[in-house]
């Protein structure tokens, strides 16, 4: 059964990472634009955004991976990923007020 889930679940974890890296990429790429063209701080948060989904790209993978073990009914992997998803959370959250 693992050898047949692996090429659809790469696929679909390779999709994911490579929509967040590139959509990453043109949001800042559009905010560096705006930038030279656009005065204020419209260009920083168009910026900022591209920051953020950069950041949150490796989030959207481990809850991805975890859904697509958990549909698979491979429970261990699933409980491993929403284990790592909840430590990537909370050390976020917590995270935020330090400096």
């Amino acid at each position: 059964m693992s050898q047949l889930r692996e090429p659809e679940f790469d696929r679909v974890v390779a999709l994911v990472l490579r929509v967040g890296a590139f959509g990453c990429f043109f949001i800042m790429l559009t905010g560096l634009l705006a930038g030279l063209f656009v005065p204020g701080r419209i260009p920083q948060e168009i910026e900022r955004a591209g920051v953020l989904l950069m950041l949150a790209t490796p989030v959207v993978r481990v809850l991805v991976a975890g859904v697509l073990f958990l549909r698979e009914r491979d429970w261990k992997f699933g409980a491993i990923s929403f284990g790592v998803l909840t430590i990537l959370l909370l050390s976020a959250i917590f995270g935020i007020g330090e400096h």
